[in-house]
């Protein structure tokens, strides 16, 4: 397998990454990141799919393929592929399968970013997608097979912690969130604060944002990575998880990460929430912000239901194998069995 995608060690398709790594019999990566460059360059980049680092990442992919081509590209999320280097790989090796695993919404509210996606999504052979909607999406523009993958965790990353002293000072919260600004999380917030239920906040964008001057005694910086991260969801005693409305999500990476961590989450209903943990046994879901509020109260006083909820929400993590290992080894066996009827792709 070829891997196209970023390594940071922070990121989640890093971890990802490391599990394909435990999956296929030899795996080359291909980092992204170094492509794009200084900061201005790469929000240029990134945003228009153009530029001196996108022309050399394309340059370097069919020159490692043109070495050694390999049974499936993967692409972790990434818009920066172009056709030309799509049609390249199909050209050197017409039985290599192409793969784009789109963890963000290439037609929501960010849809610029991903123009490469509308226009060369004829040329992959799978897409595996966050949202219903995207399969409609993908599909009437010319992509041949589209699939459900959902987010997913690391078991040896996203863990229970203890915390010292230190850290209890540092990270102790009796109700957090976690996430980077949006217009919907701040009104519910603040709703929340005005209404006596302080919420500490950690992420990017909410300085001089709406109800600023409500969140900003309990804002506790921009968003965290590492064991830092790991850290601030264990301090938590009541996790709040609302979905992005600007990403159309259903679900994210925090729906797992939360209770992996063993963490009470209350959580933004979806149907797809709603299907993945069973509600008020493995987390607990809200609506509206008076249901919010109203189980806020509640479940402040019953640590003991909350810490038989958070360890239930664990447990199906697990049982229900929502960790990268098992979720990426479904994504593999949905190529294999697909792509077999065609060609077969273990030679």
């Amino acid at each position: 397998m070829l891997y196209i995608g970023s390594l940071d060690p922070r990121s989640n398709s890093y971890r990802r990454f490391e599990a394909l790594a435990n999956l296929v019999y030899r795996i080359r990566g291909v980092n992204t990141d170094p492509y794009l460059m200084a900061k201005f360059l790469s929000s240029f980049q990134h945003y228009y799919n153009v530029g001196i680092g996108i022309h050399l990442l394309n340059l370097q992919i069919r020159k490692i393929f043109a070495e050694k081509p390999t049974e499936i590209v993967w692409i972790d999320n990434k818009t920066y592929i172009s056709k030309r280097t799509l049609q390249f790989i199909k050209r050197v090796s017409p039985g290599t399968i192409i793969v784009n695993l789109l963890t963000d919404d290439p037609f929501g509210q960010f849809k610029n970013a991903w123009k490469n996606i509308a226009e060369n999504a004829p040329f992959y052979d799978h897409f595996f997608v966050q949202r219903p909607q995207n399969i409609d999406e993908l599909t009437a523009i010319g992509a041949k097979n589209v699939g459900l993958c959902y987010r997913s965790f690391a078991p040896d990353y996203n863990r229970p912690v203890t915390l010292h002293e230190a850290d209890r000072q540092k990270y102790s919260t009796a109700v957090g969130f976690i996430g980077t600004y949006e217009d919907s999380r701040a009104s519910f917030i603040a709703y929340l604060i005005q209404n006596g239920i302080p919420v500490t906040v950690t992420g990017d964008g909410w300085p001089k944002k709406d109800y600023w001057d409500l969140i900003a005694p309990y804002y506790q910086g921009p968003s965290v990575y590492g064991e830092a991260y790991i850290k601030t969801i264990n301090g938590m005693e009541i996790a709040l998880h609302f979905l992005r409305k600007g990403n159309r999500d259903l679900q994210d990476s925090r729906t797992f990460e939360i209770p992996a961590c063993k963490v009470f989450m209350l959580a933004e209903y979806s149907e797809v929430h709603a299907a993945l943990f069973e509600e008020n046994k493995e987390v607990v879901f809200f609506k509206t912000k008076e249901e919010l509020l109203e189980k806020l109260i509640y479940y402040r006083s019953e640590s003991a239901r909350r810490a038989a909820i958070a360890e239930a929400g664990y447990q199906r993590c697990f049982s229900s194998g929502y960790d990268h290992y098992h979720t990426l080894q479904r994504v593999l066996k949905t190529i294999n069995k697909e792509d077999s009827e065609n060609h077969n792709i273990n030679g």
